[in-house]
């Protein structure tokens, strides 16, 4: 048996030749395949990021009343901003809005058209390849979602005064009022409600103390006793630290006068309009305001006798009265834009009454009754911007509307001088015509660090003016209808000498006082914004 030949070295030649070609083929598919798939990658990256830009872009106009219009306008922005070129808002592109679920550890977005959450999917037509387009040819169609929760800046604001600047007057009033309204007798100094009104706490402080492990809309909606409510306010100043040992001690005294058992909710005392209720829990509140208001909101429409002492001779009675007919309320949330104003803070609507009687030693007897009533005012947060570091703020306010009458004191007709046998000389009217302040919107400029620059607070007034006394004291503020020929000169003097000085009088010594306090004066009042919020984790959610 023969082995074949060798073969011979003319036989083998060109065939190195042919394993190069096809190894340079080889290299040059892979080349387009590499080129290809890197080209896929960066532009499916490209379009992921476009739509992760529009979400979170569009999230934080989420939250107050916005529509889908608004938020597929905003997402589209966003997306022409960072190089698209399509529609957000053509098939197969969507933008929806719904809420976010965890289940079983995983994240899914539901679409049922609230304002928690946004769902952005945007898709690119691109060639399958650029290198081989010849032989595959064709185009596919690359796809990216994005999902962000509401992520709107948040803004915490009251209408009222509820400052540092409590005067002594005003502690003494404030005293009647919140012992009237929770049921027991309280003596705190000007220095120790400043101490209150220089104090803030967080829903989260408040959440920390409560001992519930739910969410802060669990707390928020909790049924509690207002005296619960009001020892749970001073448990957070106190754990919190961000009170001293006076105000805490105070606020718990307040809370222990509390004997009415009246169900009242964190809720109704504070407005949170946000939809994601998290995000409004290291907002800082004034604690003076929050304890006002859950009293007058538990006092209900009861009338309240308040101590007034007037330095006028001849009064031989004399009767206080401050009834609240709508409590007022306190309001955390995001800006309305353009839209509806959907975080709203109010003032109490109050009936103020002071009934006097006078006797003028053997000549006439005064039966008199001033009767106050300002509806309820309020301011609505209509746009948050930043620039340059500074937070600009813009609050539309629109006071409420005074309306001042003079009665007997039994409210069954006009004020009157009569004899002391009871004979009428002459009724007196009251012509004080209060003018509704315009609405006006009212700009915040707030430095960075924000804490250190709030609270600021801003006053609208119509133009009749802020002071009740010097309205009343006017001469032509009266109007006087003789009743009898016993008038003799009587009535003028009465009037110029008694009865202007003993308007003026109510209004300097309790009119003047609790209006401002409540943040109320004659056609307006005061706007304190009290607290922003930039939430500073990332809001993509998947």
């Amino acid at each position: 048996m023969q082995c074949p030949p060798p073969a011979s070295a003319q036989s083998q030649r060109g065939a190195i030749g042919l394993a190069g070609g096809l190894l340079l083929l080889m290299a040059l598919l892979f080349t387009a395949l590499v080129v290809d798939s890197g080209r896929l990658w960066m532009q499916q990256k490209q379009l992921q990021s476009i739509a992760d830009m529009s979400a979170i872009h569009a999230s934080r106009y989420l939250g107050c009343q916005a529509n889908l219009q608004n938020i597929v306008q905003m997402a589209q922005q966003a997306a022409v901003n960072n190089g698209y070129g399509g529609q957000l808002a053509s098939n197969p592109n969507q933008v929806l809005l719904g809420r976010l679920d965890t289940v079983q550890g995983i994240r899914q977005f539901t679409a049922d058209g609230s304002h928690q959450a946004i769902y952005v999917r945007a898709t690119k037509e691109v060639a399958k390849s650029l290198v081989a387009g010849g032989l595959m040819g064709g185009t596919m169609l690359l796809r990216a979602e994005a999902v962000s929760v509401s992520d709107p800046p948040l803004a915490v604001f009251s209408v009222g005064s509820f400052t540092t600047s409590l005067s002594s007057q005003q502690s003494v009033l404030l005293n009647g009022l919140l012992g009237g309204m929770l049921g027991g007798p309280l003596n705190l100094d000007a220095v120790t409600y400043r101490g209150i009104a220089a104090t803030k706490i967080t829903l989260h402080d408040i959440l920390a103390v409560s001992g519930q492990a739910g969410t802060l809309e669990d707390l928020l909606n909790t049924n509690m006793q207002i005296g619960d409510l009001l020892d749970l306010l001073a448990s957070a100043a106190g754990q919190s630290g961000a009170a001293n040992l006076q105000a805490v001690s105070a606020m718990q005294s307040i809370a222990a006068i509390a004997i009415k058992n009246v169900p009242i909710r964190l809720g109704d005392v504070l407005a949170v309009t946000t939809p994601d209720t998290n995000a409004a829990a290291a907002v800082a509140l004034n604690a003076l305001s929050m304890i006002t208001t859950a009293a007058m909101i538990a006092n209900g429409t009861n009338a309240i006798s308040l101590p007034l002492t007037l330095n006028l001779a001849s009064i031989t009675n004399i009767n206080a009265q401050v009834t609240v007919i709508e409590p007022p309320q306190l309001s955390v949330g995001p800006a309305a834009g353009s839209g509806n104003l959907c975080a709203i803070a109010r003032t109490a609507q109050i009936r103020a009454r002071v009934g006097v009687l006078v006797n003028i030693p053997l000549l006439a007897r005064i039966d008199l009754a001033l009767n106050t009533e300002v509806a309820q005012g309020s301011a609505g947060l209509r746009t948050i911007q930043q620039n340059d570091g500074v937070s600009e703020v813009e609050i539309d306010a629109s006071p409420g509307i005074a309306a001042l009458t003079l009665t007997n004191n039994a409210g069954t007709g006009p004020a009157r001088v009569s004899t002391l046998l009871s004979i009428p000389i002459a009724d007196i009217g009251l012509n004080l015509p209060i003018q509704p302040a315009n609405a006006q919107t009212l700009q915040y400029s707030v430095a960075n660090p924000v804490e250190n620059h709030l609270p600021q607070m801003q006053s609208v007034s119509s133009p009749v003016g802020s002071s009740l006394e010097n309205a009343l004291s006017k001469s032509n503020a009266l109007n006087v209808t003789i009743l009898s020929v016993l008038n003799l000169g009587l009535v003028n003097n009465v009037i110029s000498t008694l009865v202007s000085p003993l308007l003026a009088e109510i209004g300097r010594v309790l009119l003047d006082p609790l209006l401002n306090l409540l943040g109320i004066q004659v056609g307006g009042m005061d706007v304190t914004l009290e607290d922003l919020q930039y939430r500073q984790a990332k809001p993509l959610a998947m």
